[in-house]
Parts: C-alpha cells; structure tokens; sequence
C-alpha cells in the first residue's frame, strides 16, 4: 500500500510541463471544476436569472423601504430569508433597473473573485470552483464578505459579518474580537432603521422558507447524523483550517456559493475541495473524512521513512477517523 501511495503522489506532485506550476494533481481539480461549472451555468440559465441573488435582495430592500414585508413575495426569483443588515448595501440599489443591477452584481462578485484569488496567491482556475462561479452568477455578496475578511482589518471584517451573518463564526473561532465588536456596532446603530421586530416574529416561517428552498441545505446539517462526523473531522484539521470550513460543514441550510469562505485554505484540503463542488446535501462530509484520511496515511508514510533513515523501527500507521 505504502508504494501504490507513493508513486500515486509522486505523479500528482508532477508538473504538467516541465517548469509549471500546475501539476497533474491540479489538472484533475480543473478537469473535475469544468464538469460542474459547465454543469451549474446550465442549472442557472434554466432555473435562474443572471444576478438572482442580488435581485432578490434588492427586491426586500424595495419591500422594506416602502413599509412592506421584506420577507414576503416582493417579486423576486424566491424569498429573501436573511437578517435585516445583510440589505444595506441594497438600499443604495432600489432605484435602479433589474438588468443593471444582475449585471452590476456579477461584474461586482467576479473582480470580488479575482481580488480574493490574487490575495490568497491561488492560480486563476479557482474561479472555476463551482461555488466561486456559482456566487458569480447569482450576483452574490457572499464573495464581496470573504474578499473583505481576506483584505483584513476590524472595519472590513466587521463589515463582511454585516453583508453575511455566517462570516461571525470563523471571525470568532480565529479570535477576530474587534472586528465582532464592529459588526456589533452596525447592528446597534442601524437597528432603528431596519425591521427588525418583522424579522423575529417570522422566524418560524423564514426557516421553513430555507428549508425549501435550500432542500435541506448542502453541509451536514441536512443529515443531522452525520453531524458529530463532521464536527469530529473539523477537530482533527485544527482550529485554523475548520474555522474557514465550519460554515459549508455545519451551517443549517448552507448553499453552494457559503462554501467561498472556505478560499483561504481550501487549497490545502483538495478532497473537501471536490465534495464542496458536489451539489448533494452534506457531502462535505465525506470530504472531510476523505482529506482526515489521506493526511494520516501520508503522515505515517513520512515518519516511517524518516525512522527507516534513522535505523528505527517505524511506528504503527495511525487509525483514520470513524
């Protein structure tokens, strides 16, 4: 076994010409990116509008503005079902026409993509990792929160937090205090301008919208069983590589375009890489447990080569996760 997992990572380290940063194990990744892409950009032109995501949150922010219930048919491709910051920025929007705004929105998501790429040092072709083309296509602000979270800095940290409720939780686990203190502050100081007391009477009725319209979301939470394997498998990878992993593992109702804020490390976790651009509820996890596994083999492949090159008896290969 240990020489069929050698000679299968020799191959993958190599480069495809000679001289290139991209190795074959990259090529695998772009050839199984490109089956999905392609595969999402017909779901979206069949299913959706160019920028729906904007377009339904412009459509709560009209709602919202005109006294009307920003949670309620107002027009959109679905319901708007976030909390009441996430729709500041789309003030600013009511005024224009829809085709300026999906277009807007995407031109906006895309250089939100290329800036995120270029921060993090991931080579062009991550753009078509199906949740990164997937929130392009919806117009989502999804990226514009993690191209902030990867600038860095409380301001803009805070800021991502405001645009997308779900960047608080690897802001917390990271220790990021002062940018939880200035999403906080945007809340309480905007909080008298936005329907809040709507937003909480509707609970209810707004996790039955993303439960349908979500089918149940794509992390383990749509399985709940799988959810202590999951939480299991983020422990093993360490607090800096779960905190950007937890939402697209964990958070209820997940949708594919949650999984961007997994960028900053998702080059080191190739396996959740391709689970992620699955479109099935919670088969992250298997990712997950793939990646737990492989990282053990590999690493007990290395202690026992540097054993033998020290005359030692190697150690006994270390058990996978359950």
């Amino acid at each position: 076994m240990w020489r069929l997992i050698d000679r299968t990572g020799a191959f993958l380290a190599l480069p495809v010409v000679p001289g290139s940063r991209t190795r074959f194990g990259d090529l695998l990744l772009i050839t199984f990116f490109t089956v999905h892409a392609a595969l999402d950009v017909v779901k979206s032109t069949v299913n959706w509008a160019l920028g729906w995501d904007a377009l339904i949150y412009t459509d709560a922010a009209r709602a919202m503005l005109a006294g009307q219930d920003a949670w309620g048919p107002a027009g959109g491709a679905a319901l708007f079902a976030g909390p009441p910051p996430s729709l500041l920025p789309y003030f600013a929007l009511v005024w224009l026409p829809d085709p300026i705004i999906a277009s807007g929105s995407t031109a906006v998501a895309a250089m939100a993509g290329v800036y995120i790429l270029r921060k993090l040092q991931l080579p062009p072709w991550w753009l078509l990792f199906p949740p990164v083309l997937v929130a392009i296509l919806a117009g989502s602000s999804a990226l514009l929160a993690t191209a902030l979270i990867v600038r860095g800095g409380a301001i803009a940290e805070g800021a991502a937090v405001a645009l997308r409720a779900y960047a608080v939780v690897p802001l917390a686990i990271l220790g990021r205090w002062r940018a939880l203190a200035v999403a906080a502050a945007i809340a309480v100081v905007t909080a008298p301008f936005l329907d809040w007391p709507r937003f909480l009477s509707k609970l209810d009725t707004i996790r039955a919208v993303l439960d349908d319209q979500t089918g149940g979301g794509k992390s383990a939470a749509a399985i709940p069983l799988l959810i202590p394997i999951a939480v299991a498998c983020l422990l093993l990878l360490g607090r800096r590589r779960a905190a950007w992993l937890i939402v697209p593992a964990l958070w209820p109702y997940s949708q594919t375009y949650y999984a961007v804020l997994a960028l900053p490390i998702i080059a080191e976790a190739p396996l959740v890489a391709v689970a992620l651009a699955i479109d099935w509820p919670a088969i992250v996890v298997a990712g997950l447990v793939a990646q737990i596994i492989v990282e053990r083999l590999l690493r007990d492949r290395r202690l026992a080569w540097r054993s033998a090159r020290a005359g030692e008896a190697p150690p006994l290969p270390s058990a996978a996760p359950d």
